[in-house]
């Protein structure tokens, strides 16, 4: 199945809003640990609530999944870094 037909079905079963669908479109072409503040600065937003949230309701439909966490170098706490799960069988986008 073509990768953009996978991404679609996936944004249609899971019923993805755009904001989420944007930033799975985002960590799918960018596959590897990110922090929330990473990925909003990838993604020129400018507030973190445009990511933050959105990420959340990723890893509670089963799409991200927290691997670690580090130390943010702007705030100085320990915050998570998220990847994309791919289902058994698919291959990244």
């Amino acid at each position: 199945m073509h990768t953009n037909s996978q991404l679609a079905h996936i944004e249609e079963s899971k019923k993805l809003t755009k904001r989420e669908a944007l930033i799975l479109r985002w960590l799918l072409a960018h596959p590897k640990p990110w922090t929330d503040r990473q990925i909003a600065a990838g993604m020129r937003f400018p507030d973190m609530n445009c990511v933050r949230p959105r990420i959340t309701e990723l890893i509670q439909k089963g799409l991200v999944d927290e691997v670690d966490s580090v130390r943010c170098n702007v705030t100085g706490k320990t915050v998570r870094r998220v990847v994309p799960i791919f289902e058994q069988g698919e291959l990244p986008l």
